[in-house]
């Protein structure tokens, strides 16, 4: 295990990071849970310590915003947590690239502000090839989906309704690939596999194609008036 890294402050200082990285190759086979511990190894072996909660449970804190299924492949993954010690970003980004497994690749680290909510997830953007004899038929629903005002999925007996346009479901065809954008909705989203089934490309999963979400969308953050006019 390395070294603890030298913190720049007190010990009782945290430093609050959002950490976006890439799920890829195997990686995206393994589950939320398993997800968490790895980060907690990761950082273990970077030499940082994660922060726990307080109370008779204490907690690690560590969370994802935004939970993804099997086998997708993310190449936008957020983690959101806490590490004791006050750290410059480039100290941190450094000692953890140095720990990153096989399939994971940092993109973007920031420091958030204390007190700050975590992030709160609007929508996620995927991608997936299509075969060229589908193309066609894919284009012919995307025409008759950008009409309509809302797109009804049934999933068992609950229908999950979800607006379209500039705020809602958006997908486009580009360069052999279908791009969708799905929102994130208080009342129930519609997930990916039901989106291509809806399209009637409920086969290329099982066929082995490879679903990818290229970006995970979140709410902005406030401006520095605002936090100072909450607090």
């Amino acid at each position: 295990m390395n070294e603890q890294l030298p913190d720049t402050s007190s010990r009782v200082a945290r430093t609050r990071l959002r950490i976006r990285f890439t799920k890829a190759g195997d990686l995206r086979w393994i589950g939320h849970k398993d997800l968490s511990r790895l980060w907690e190894r990761l950082l273990r072996r970077a030499g940082l310590r994660l922060a726990f909660s307080e109370g008779f449970h204490p907690k690690p804190k560590i969370s994802f915003p935004s939970a993804l299924a099997l086998g997708i492949e993310a190449l936008d993954e957020i983690v959101e947590l806490e590490i004791e010690g006050k750290f410059e970003i480039d100290q941190v980004r450094q000692a953890i690239v140095q720990q990153l497994p096989e399939g994971m690749e940092l993109t973007a680290i920031e420091a958030l502000p204390q007190g700050r909510n975590k992030g709160k997830v609007v929508g996620a953007t995927y991608r997936i090839v299509l075969p060229v004899e589908k193309v066609d038929a894919v284009r012919e629903k995307l025409s008759d989906l950008l009409r309509r005002a809302q797109l009804v999925c049934q999933r068992q007996n609950k229908s999950i309704v979800c607006p379209v346009g500039d705020d809602g479901l958006r997908a486009a065809i580009e360069d052999g690939a279908l791009v969708f954008t799905l929102p994130h909705l208080a009342q129930g989203s519609i997930r990916p596999s039901e989106f291509l089934e809806w399209l009637g490309l409920d086969d290329l999963l099982p066929a082995g194609a490879l679903l990818q979400r290229t970006e995970v969308h979140l709410q902005a953050a406030p401006d520095r008036h605002e936090e100072e006019t909450r607090s």
